[in-house]
């Protein structure tokens, strides 16, 4: 019996690995700090326990579909998204990113 191991990519654009800090905003209810994990010009990852941890009254699919502002204050942007994606037992989520205050400065901490 053969099994294929090839995992298939089901992102678009190859992403950039980095290691940055940030503080999140979800309207008024919310804010915290994390770590970016990677990035691309559409989209990134984040690692926010604070925020994408289990919880009794929200699932991961509760996540899905949720605004919010990401600042990074040593690059001096700000990143509008909405949540793509949730892994809750490792803390992290995607998002995609709708606009940002800058975008030759985003495009260039992409490359």
């Amino acid at each position: 019996m053969w099994v294929d191991n090839v995992i298939h990519e089901r992102r678009i654009e190859k992403r950039k690995k980095v290691k940055i800090m940030f503080l999140i905003k979800i309207g008024r209810l919310f804010s915290g700090r994390g770590i970016v994990k990677d990035i691309n010009q559409h989209s990134m990852r984040l690692m926010c326990p604070q925020l994408f941890k289990p919880r009794t009254t929200i699932q991961s699919n509760g996540y899905i579909g949720e605004s919010l502002r990401v600042m990074i204050p040593s690059d001096g942007i700000t990143i509008n998204g909405v949540i793509a994606r949730v892994d809750l037992k490792k803390g992290e989520g995607a998002i995609r990113i709708s606009s940002t205050s800058d975008n030759s400065r985003w495009q260039k901490l992409c490359e």
